[in-house]
C-alpha cells in the first residue's frame, strides 16, 4: 500500500487513462496491480469513479468476471456502491453496470431506498441505452426485479 501522495496521484491518473489491450489476462493483471498500489484508498469516491469510468469508456472489454474492478467497487458499503451505479447508468449505461446492479439486488443488505433508486436508474437507462446487448440485459433485469 502506498502512502506516497505522488505515487497515489500517478496511479489514479493511470486508472483514468487505462485502455484495455484486448489481452484479458494482461489487462486484469495490470488493473490488480494499479488497485493494489492504492491500498485502502481504493474505496475513496474518486477512485471508485475512476474504476467505473473504465467500464463506461470500454463497455465491451473483457476485464475479468467479476474481476479486479468489481472486487474493488464492492468493498465500499452497499448504499455507496448503489449510488455509484445509479450515476454510471445515468451517464452511460453499460452491461457491467447492469450486471453489478443484479448483484446488488441479490444482496440481502440492499435497503428499500437503494433498491428503488437502482430500479429507477435502470428504467431511465432504457431510454438512453444504445447498445443492444445492454438493452436486453436492462429488460431482463427489470423483468426479474422491477415488480
Amino acid at each position: 500500500m502506498s502512502l506516497n501522495p505522488m505515487e497515489n496521484e500517478a496511479t489514479v491518473i493511470a486508472l483514468r487513462q487505462f485502455t484495455p489491450t484486448g489481452d484479458e489476462g494482461r489487462d486484469v493483471t495490470t488493473l490488480y496491480e494499479l488497485i493494489d498500489r492504492l491500498g485502502v484508498l481504493k474505496t475513496a469516491p474518486a477512485i471508485r469513479d475512476a474504476l467505473i469510468g473504465i467500464f463506461e469508456r470500454h463497455p465491451k472489454a473483457d476485464l475479468g468476471s467479476p474481476g479486479p474492478i468489481v472486487h474493488a467497487l464492492e468493498e465500499a458499503p452497499l448504499d455507496e456502491h448503489v449510488r455509484l451505479l445509479v450515476g454510471s447508468l445515468a451517464r452511460k449505461p453499460s452491461s457491467m453496470a447492469v450486471w453489478m446492479s443484479d448483484r446488488c439486488f441479490r444482496s440481502p443488505g440492499l435497503s428499500q431506498e437503494s433498491r428503488a433508486a437502482l430500479l429507477k436508474a435502470l428504467r431511465d437507462a432504457q431510454a438512453t441505452v444504445k447498445d443492444t446487448d445492454t438493452a436486453a440485459m436492462l429488460a431482463d433485469t427489470l423483468d426479474e426485479y422491477g415488480t
